[in-house]
């Protein structure tokens, strides 16, 4: 009689059943983000020591399951009081970690990795699915049924990808929630390598699948997951905010060198005294081109650290690589707190920095004359130069005070055209071309192939004025569309390029002109206009684009009175389509 005999009855054969599935030798993901199960039998390391220690609580270790590179760390915590949970997932909750010999740390908090995973479908068809994959310690789940799971004791099992290095490695814990200071265990890696190589493989030799025969059903679920005590990692968010919070921390430590000072930090005064007070040297390059902290101060606009710098400074007017001074950066900035602090301590307004241009001519320019006009060697402004800031400064203000988007926007400015005339100079019939919101267009908007090949059209009022043909894209700044358009007047054309650079065309009777980058910093032999428009000032005193849009009025002949809608993309336009000889 056979052992088990007298406790069974006897059964027919099992007949033939279809096979579900196959294991197919270990690949090299096999062990990275859980242990190899399906092909090892792990040795089992006993280890047993009481790894932290609360009023109500005790976290122990119960050993490890070793495999051939990796290990399972197995916890006990018990409890001797049952209380109501709180919050799932408190950063408060229990934290585990290991500390390698050779300074590495691994923890249960060290957060997730996208992770795509191949399964394969009951139809045999392999798919590929994206999930959020535990790093450093990953939380294992035990694998016991609720009513298996016991009131007073809770398994906690933590999977560590790799065996750490030979030499003192500890197990770190700590519980705020239930009062468990930071306690650390000695572990022996040394046992854990020498286990490594008792772990049994199960199929050795295991050889490729045969995937011919035929396709069975297979399904499979998971309940559960590692215990609601242990603390979650911290998310993407909430790793990003901890950062800035030690960006910001770290902002405020004295230093001796100006290593790290970010661009905003130059207008930061309370960032400037602590580098200071650290040893920072003040006349240093601290910037590109030969910039000194006094530079880089002046150019943000912040009189606050150009006044913090300034008992520091053997040099009120250093030159940069360029020949400007601090005071030119303040002048271009307009900030009245840092253009006072520099002529209060002596710098010089009048020497020309670039061509005839000096801080002082800049700033008679600005509402700041007040502050040079008076000084010694001050010189007005020939008149001519004064009337043409003066018309500058009100097509400027024809666009308004509010912000504008115009990333991306192509607008072209043609004088003295009516609305009807450009669409008819644009081969389409104006009868056939209704005002629209830009949501009502004929196009489809997200179709950028087919929105280049429409144009909005809508008259700009002034003495004189005129008409714009805006799109976005780079078509009202296209050569083609600039010659039809510009027969017997002008126009001119804008590209905000959003790869970089804003770009102008200028067409007079059906010729281009010229070609031009706008909006940089003028140099020495750029024409006066590119200073008339204030090319060269930076701050707040009008909205970012409108000097670049006006300068393309003027270039065209328009003294438009209001622009303000030129450049809105919420404008009702009347609605062009471009034909064939005027696209790209």
């Amino acid at each position: 009689m056979g052992f088990f005999d007298d406790l069974v009855l006897p059964e027919e054969p099992a007949a033939e059943r279809a096979e579900l599935i196959r294991l197919v030798p270990p690949g090299e993901e096999a062990g990275t983000y859980a242990p190899p199960v399906d092909w090892y039998a792990p040795a089992l390391l006993p280890q047993l020591a009481t790894a932290g220690t609360g009023p109500q609580v005790r976290v122990v270790v119960t050993g490890w399951s070793v495999w051939p590179r990796t290990a399972t760390l197995h916890l006990a915590v018990f409890r001797r009081t049952r209380r109501q949970e709180g919050d799932a997932g408190r950063q408060s909750g229990l934290r585990v970690g290991m500390l390698f010999s050779d300074g590495r740390r691994v923890t249960s908090l060290d957060g997730k990795v996208p992770r795509l995973v191949r399964y394969t479908t009951p139809q045999g068809e392999q798919v590929d699915a994206a999930t959020e994959q535990a790093t450093g310690l990953i939380p294992l789940d035990p694998g016991l049924q609720p009513s298996r799971r016991s009131l007073f004791k809770t398994d906690v099992d933590l999977y560590l990808p790799e065996l750490p290095p030979t030499g003192e490695t500890q197990l770190v814990v700590e519980w705020p929630d239930e009062a468990v200071a930071e306690t650390r265990t000695a572990v022996d890696a040394a046992a854990l390598h020498a286990a490594a190589g008792a772990a049994l493989e199960v199929w050795p030799g295991l050889g490729p699948v045969d995937h011919t025969g035929p396709a069975g059903t297979f399904a499979s679920v998971e309940i559960g997951g590692p215990p609601r005590l242990l603390a979650p990692p911290l998310t993407h968010h909430q790793r990003r905010a901890l950062r800035r919070q030690e960006e910001e921390r770290r902002r405020h430590v004295p230093r001796a060198d100006w290593e790290g000072v970010r661009w905003q930090d130059w207008s930061d005064a309370e960032v400037i005294r602590a580098r200071l007070d650290g040893g920072a040297p003040p006349d240093t390059v601290a910037g590109s081109d030969g910039a000194t902290p006094l530079h880089l101060a002046a150019e943000r606009g912040s009189g606050e650290a150009v006044a913090a710098l300034l008992p520091h400074v053997t040099q009120v007017d250093p030159h940069d690589d360029d020949g400007h001074t601090p005071l030119w950066f303040a002048a271009c900035s307009v900030d009245e707190g840092s253009v006072r602090a520099l002529l209060d301590a002596g710098a010089d307004a009048w020497t020309p920095q670039l061509g005839p241009w000096s801080p002082g001519r800049l700033l008679l320019t600005t509402p700041l004359a007040r502050l040079v006009a008076d000084l010694p060697g001050a010189v007005s402004p020939p008149a001519e130069e004064a009337a043409a800031f003066q018309e500058a400064d009100a097509l400027i203000a024809a666009f308004g005070e509010r912000e504008m988007w115009i990333e991306g926007l192509g607008i072209a400015f043609v004088r003295d055209l009516d609305e009807d005339e450009v669409i008819r100079r644009l081969s389409a019939d104006p009868a056939r071309c209704p005002r629209a919101a830009p949501e009502e267009a004929p196009f489809d908007p997200l179709d950028h192939e087919e929105s280049l090949r429409f144009v909005g059209v809508t008259g700009v009022p002034g003495e004189p004025g005129g008409c714009v043909i805006t799109q976005e894209g780079y078509m009202p700044g296209d050569n083609t569309v600039l010659r039809a358009i510009s027969r017997e007047t002008s126009a001119y054309g804008i590209y905000y390029n959003p790869k970089g650079g804003t770009f102008g065309v200028l067409a007079r009777d059906g010729e281009i002109a010229d070609h031009e980058e706008i909006g940089l910093r003028p140099g020495e032999e750029d024409p006066p206009s590119h200073w008339h428009f204030r090319f060269w000032q930076r701050g707040d005193a009008f909205p970012y684009g409108a000097d670049t849009l006006a300068y393309g009025c003027a270039a065209a002949g328009l003294k438009i009175s209001d622009g303000r809608q030129a450049a809105d993309h919420r404008t009702p336009r009347r609605w062009v389509a471009l034909p064939p000889e005027l696209r790209r």
